[in-house]
């Protein structure tokens, strides 16, 4: 059977519950789109991060008031270098289960994802040539501004070999870099 005629054999064979739909059209009602999309963005985020962070070790889900409640109670050396080591060790691991590769794409793709489904902010990307800038934005305070700082700088800096300069502001982070 064709790669094609086993994707149309399975989506014909998918059954949900009747309370799992009334979910769906509840949501997808609320959301202003229809199941059908509500239903691809859900499988879109299992592809591209449920199925890896699973694999990868998990993570912990807590509330931003929760968070930004812990990270008060920390002094800012002390956040950043946290975020630099957390960094340089986890980031080359991630892009090398995710990617395969470590390379700047594959980076800002990472960077894009943990924002995307990793609730670490909102993410916009802006190039000039060899110029990049990133702007971070979330509603979690100069501390988590301040440790995703540190988490950038020793991300890049092991994996890329970049040195970013980095902007922080009560609720948001804009990292600037060129490539070589």
């Amino acid at each position: 059977m064709s790669s094609a005629g086993t994707k149309k054999t399975l989506l014909k064979t998918i059954r949900i519950t009747k309370e799992l739909d009334s979910i769906l059209q509840k949501d997808a009602k609320a959301k202003r789109t229809n199941v059908n999309a509500l239903i691809t963005s859900i499988l879109t985020r299992y592809a591209e991060w449920d199925r890896y962070s699973e694999r990868f070790g998990g993570s912990v889900s807590l509330r931003h008031d929760m968070l930004r409640d812990i990270l008060e109670m920390v002094d800012d050396a002390a956040i950043v270098e946290a975020g630099r080591e957390a960094g340089s060790r986890i980031q080359k691991e991630f892009l090398l289960f995710w990617f395969k590769k470590v390379d700047v794409e594959s980076y800002l793709e990472y960077l894009s994802l943990v924002c995307r489904y990793g609730g670490v902010a909102q993410y916009e990307l802006a190039t000039d040539g060899r110029e990049y800038i990133i702007t971070l934005v979330h509603s979690m305070g100069e501390k988590w501004s301040l440790y995703c700082k540190g988490a950038v700088e020793g991300g890049m800096k092991a994996t890329i070999g970049i040195i970013p300069k980095c902007e922080v502001t009560k609720n948001s982070l804009v990292i600037r870099f060129q490539t070589p």
